[in-house]
């Protein structure tokens, strides 16, 4: 076999196999707007860090035998996620994710998997109350605050929104659920969202 078959064979083997770049239903690259997450000037004077979310990594979320593979036959195409942390008054901790799916129907299985396994990802006592707004539709997750001093409370909102699902953990002082809603607004195409 030529070098030139060979390198042929090789790259046809990373296409089969989704090696670089996350490919979207046209085989295209997918890119950074189909992914969007809340903008590193949402959160003041709290540094961030931008990652991709693989399967693999979502797949820690929770202590769930074969979570990984789970979300991939949700058909899980890619993710990016943006994580706030530092000190402040008002917000210690926030996470922005967005994650695509294939079809809007993967998109709102993970929703409702993740609902049915809350006490897996978020503790046995957490709240769950229903989220819902035009174009996006989800869950609130409450955990308990933790018997700590000074513990601040933490609030999850995971909605669908076609084929993408948007992840938003806020931690700290000004942690409510009114700030969860609005920062969900911030999120480029998600429209404001409320409790249902």
């Amino acid at each position: 076999m030529t070098r030139l078959a060979r390198v042929g064979v090789l790259l046809v083997l990373l296409a089969a196999f989704g090696c670089g770049q996350p490919a979207s239903q046209t085989g295209t690259a997918v890119s950074a707007t189909a992914l969007p997450v809340l903008a590193a000037s949402a959160v003041p004077g709290v540094p961030s860090v931008t990652i991709r979310l693989t399967a693999a990594s979502l797949g820690k979320d929770a202590v769930i035998r074969g979570l990984a593979a789970k979300i991939s036959s949700l058909g899980y195409l890619a993710g990016r996620q943006r994580t706030f942390q530092g000190e402040s008054r008002h917000l210690t901790l926030v996470v922005s994710r967005a994650l695509l799916f294939r079809n809007g129907t993967g998109a709102r299985r993970y929703v409702a998997f993740v609902r049915q396994h809350q006490a897996a990802f978020f503790g046995v006592a957490a709240q769950a109350q229903q989220l819902s707004g035009p174009g996006a539709s989800g869950w609130l997750f409450m955990p308990p605050l933790c018997a700590c001093h000074l513990a601040n409370p933490a609030l999850i909102g995971v909605l669908n929104a076609g084929t993408r699902v948007i992840w938003l953990e806020i931690n700290g002082p000004a942690a409510t659920r009114a700030l969860l809603m609005r920062l969900l607004g911030h999120i480029s195409n998600i429209p404001a969202t409320r409790a249902g």
